[in-house]
């Protein structure tokens, strides 16, 4: 359950970062714009300098989008979750473990249950071959809740 709560504060924060700091800094930059257009402070020749500047702005802009975008499209089904997380109304399974794969560093297991996949941080290679009761949630496929049977 705490994957899910990172999961869903991280891409959520990140978007939400993205969303007020881009509009800031394109805000401040026309502010500065209208302040030196009023001074009367407008260079007549271009600089390499301000092409590089401009291009290095351009980028970091581009980059931040990309990044909002893909842990927003990441985050949606997180927030899909959100409301059966608030209800404690989870979708419920029982069978085999097939298949128990070790995806990483984050100690995220991939589990198959009777040909369904789904991911605990609990169940490990060990309980290969048992039969399981568990409560998941729907769109991310988070166990939430399991019971192995003493076989």
């Amino acid at each position: 359950m705490g994957l899910y709560w990172f999961m869903l504060i991280f891409c959520v924060a990140v978007v939400l970062l993205v969303a007020i700091v881009i509009p800031w800094i394109l805000i401040a930059l026309l502010l500065e714009t209208i302040r030196d257009r009023k001074k009367n402070v407008i260079r007549i020749k271009k600089t390499k300098e301000d092409y590089k500047a401009m291009m290095k702005f351009v980028g970091a802009m581009l980059a931040a989008i990309l990044i909002a975008i893909f842990l927003g499209n990441a985050g949606v089904p997180y927030i899909k979750d959100f409301p059966y997380v608030l209800e404690g109304d989870y979708l419920f399974e029982e069978g085999t473990i097939n298949h128990v794969r070790d995806v990483g560093k984050d100690n995220k297991n991939e589990i198959e249950v009777d040909g369904g996949l789904y991911y605990s941080t609990k169940i490990k290679p060990r309980h290969l071959g048992r039969n399981i009761t568990f409560e998941y949630l729907p769109h991310t496929k988070i166990i939430v809740s399991y019971e192995l049977d003493n076989n």
